[in-house]
């Protein structure tokens, strides 16, 4: 039962909170002339981030069960210490107390005097949570403020997989456990719930498969799910009216891919339908790739999956969509290299970048030059930019080179796609990964399934190395930045590891 939890919480201290349980003027950490505390030391376990009095968010990491801990506090001279949960508790400044927390239970602590409050969360952070490194480069400069969404699709033994959101300092203020195996594809969705689906094999085959839609306040969770074939995880995309799209892979079976590779006149493959969903679930629109791409002239890096039994040929792999202003989709697969644009009135395809040089729809070509790669191999997460650019996760996954962030410049009427930016790591990817690029300079790339010790790369717009992110080995499908705005810390504190 969360109710009760939010509302104990969000009323805790309520003679220093403002509306909402935010100690007025702390939500960022005490601007304003607040009181803070001097030093927090816990033991046994070790304090993260460390402490700084201008960091207001921190995690023990706990073993299963019950975890004693030491808690010493100062507070400067003047200032009263209180505790908010798990007990409304005034002590002496300076103080020690023993506290005993489970997993996922926070501790918050009140420093309040002249000059206003600030509140000081601890969270006992689950044993099977991963491990989590957070390396910034100040010599560069500092990341813009902001959100990172994300999960760790993959799990080392003893892990599990969890939706997070890390703040500035790494610290995961809100998260929750949504499958054995990984998390994939956490994103805010416009109404400021937070989405995502557990990470599911290969191309969604799991029939039970669906989106979880977690709004944190009032604490609501819905679900999305295709309708008449499993749900895909590669994507999620809310329109305008409400509507969501998802990816399916249906399997069709006795295709002819005779001149595919090795392939025969009667195989299994993996289809992809892009479905638009209403609010109440039912099926609005859909599209299917075979359709629209001959399997056999245009996959260019077709796999083999031995599902159930089943050897299914996967040739299409889409793994991204977004929609421009006029409804239109812009979407990647991996398994054909390329980025197309479809009419979604019509259902064509009006152009096409990278892959073969050839469209069953009579697309529009469109070559990429004056790219140090060549182009672009195996991508995700292709997004129009404002002003009409697009760029995507390069993994080059069966290329020679790296893997990089990359944007284009579309040039229609000559036919082309050409670099204007890019950001490379020393190795390519074997699969996932992202690139977003925001306002400000912040550049955010996850690095996917890479033998690069980082799962996640900052960097500005001169490309210099802003923030390291490390999963301890385990890798992330797509890592987002959203504004700190666009979300509320009260409520992702308070909704922390509850379902």
């Amino acid at each position: 039962m969360v109710a009760p939890f939010l509302a104990c919480l969000l009323c805790a201290g309520a003679a220093a909170c403002g509306q909402g349980g935010t100690v007025a003027g702390t939500e960022q950490g005490g601007p304003g002339g607040a009181v803070q505390l001097v030093s927090l030391v816990v033991s046994p376990l070790v304090l993260a981030p460390a402490f700084s009095p201008d960091v207001h968010d921190y995690v023990v990491r706990c073993g299963a069960g019950d975890n004693q801990l030491s808690f010493d506090l100062q507070t400067p001279p003047g200032g009263k210490l209180s505790v908010a949960t798990p007990t409304d508790t005034l002590f002496d400044a300076p103080s020690s107390m023993q506290v005993t927390l489970s997993e996922d239970d926070p501790i918050v602590f009140e420093v309040s005097g002249q000059g206003g409050g600030s509140q000081y969360w601890v969270r006992c952070l689950p044993h099977d949570f991963p491990q989590l490194s957070f390396t910034p480069h100040p010599e560069n400069g500092a990341p813009s403020p902001g959100w990172y969404l994300t999960g760790n699709a993959t799990s080392h033994p003893g892990e599990s997989g969890f939706a997070m959101v890390l703040d500035a300092n790494g610290t995961p203020v809100w998260y929750q456990r949504a499958g054995a195996t990984g998390v994939m594809n956490v994103q805010r969705l416009p109404d400021g719930a937070l989405s995502f689906i557990s990470a599911l094999g290969p191309y969604g085959s799991d029939p039970n498969a669906q989106y979880v839609i977690q709004k944190l306040e009032p604490w609501q969770t819905r679900t999305v799910q295709a309708v008449s074939s499993p749900t895909d995880e590669h994507e999620l995309q809310v329109l305008p009216n409400g509507d969501v799209m998802v990816f399916s892979y249906p399997f069709v079976e006795d295709v002819d891919l005779t001149g595919l590779g090795t392939y025969g006149a009667s195989e299994t493959i993996a289809d992809c339908v892009i479905q638009e969903l209403s609010p109440a679930g039912d099926l609005v629109w859909s599209w299917r790739a075979s359709d629209h791409i001959d399997p056999v002239r245009e996959s260019t890096g077709p796999q083999t999956n031995q599902i159930d039994g089943l050897s299914v040929v996967d040739v299409f792999h889409l793994n991204s969509i977004d929609v421009d202003a006029q409804g239109n989709l812009l979407v990647s697969a991996r398994d054909l290299d390329a980025v197309w644009y479809i009419d979604k009135a019509s259902g064509s395809i009006v152009w096409k970048m990278g892959g073969a040089a050839y469209s069953k729809d009579g697309a529009q070509l469109i070559a990429v030059v004056g790219d140090p790669e060549g182009t672009f191999n195996h991508q995700h997460d292709a997004r129009w930019t404002p002003d009409g650019h697009i760029t995507l996760f390069d993994d080059h996954t069966n290329a020679s080179g790296a893997a990089r962030g990359v944007e284009y410049t579309m040039d229609f009427g000559a036919g082309t796609a050409t670099m204007v930016w890019q950001f490379a790591a020393p190795v390519n990817s074997t699969a996932m990964g992202s690139f977003r690029r925001y306002a400000g300079g912040s550049n955010v790339i996850s690095w996917g399934i890479s033998s690069n010790p980082a799962a996640l790369t900052e960097v500005d717009d001169g490309g210099n190395d802003l923030l390291d992110v490390s999963f301890g080995g385990d890798y992330t499908y797509r890592i987002v930045k959203v504004p700190v705005g666009s979300l509320n810390l009260d409520f992702m504190r308070v909704t922390a590891g509850h379902t």
